[in-house]
């Protein structure tokens, strides 16, 4: 495994410090985002991934959230990641939770590698979630078909 940048890690936690932040200036979600978010990031950051991938794991709810912007994100940690975070935040205008997850996974898809392992990284931690059997029935058809495409893709 290659030796890890010291500058690399300044600049992931510094995406943790600013998530953590936001959360607790302005979060409005009840499960542990910040844990969740934190968990994506180190995963990829342990796999060598790229650090643009890592920050943009790590922040990938923040838009969905908090009341930071994408405009913060790119002013922040640059256009890439903050394509990356936007790729991977849900349209809330567009019809029922599984037609938001659908546009947002067809986004991610349109952007590329990068945003589809954010996505899978996504789905991995998410699927520790799914305790509930009757929650997994209903959630496992989609996460399975979003996961293939994401690994399929990635694979290219």
């Amino acid at each position: 495994m290659p030796e890890k940048n010291p500058e690399d890690a300044q600049e992931i936690e510094e995406a943790v410090i600013f998530f953590v932040t936001r959360m607790l200036e302005s979060g409005h979600n009840p499960k542990p985002v910040v844990l969740h978010s934190i968990r994506m990031g180190m995963y990829l950051y342990s796999y060598s991934y790229e650090p643009d991938i890592v920050k943009a794991a790590i922040l990938h709810d923040i838009i969905e959230d908090s009341d930071t912007s994408i405009d913060e994100i790119k002013e922040r940690f640059g256009e890439k990641v903050a394509q990356l975070v936007q790729a991977n935040t849900f349209d809330y205008t567009v019809g029922d939770r599984a037609a938001q997850g659908e546009e947002c996974l067809q986004r991610c898809l349109r952007y590329g590698r990068d945003a589809l392992i954010v996505k899978a990284a996504d789905k991995l931690e998410n699927s520790f979630y799914v305790v509930d059997p009757v929650v997994a029935k209903n959630w496992s058809e989609f996460w399975v078909t979003e996961m293939r495409i994401c690994l399929m893709s990635h694979s290219l």
